[in-house]
């Protein structure tokens, strides 16, 4: 199993706030809840889901 990762790694990674990856997550973004305030995340999932929804990150598609 891929480790998992916190809410600040996916925005940094794909450069988002907390409120895109919070909508994300109510559109079916797959997540871990570990407790009842710890949510954590696989990266290969995170980009599956990205890319099976065609969501585009902040800045991508920029000139």
């Amino acid at each position: 199993m891929e480790s998992l990762v916190s809410s600040k790694v996916v925005c940094e990674r794909y450069d988002i706030s907390k409120r895109t990856l919070c909508r994300w997550k109510l559109e079916g973004l797959p997540s871990v809840k570990l407790s009842y305030n710890m949510v954590r995340y696989q990266l290969k999932e995170v980009a599956k889901w990205i890319e099976a929804n065609k969501v585009m990150a902040a800045g991508a598609g920029k000139e």
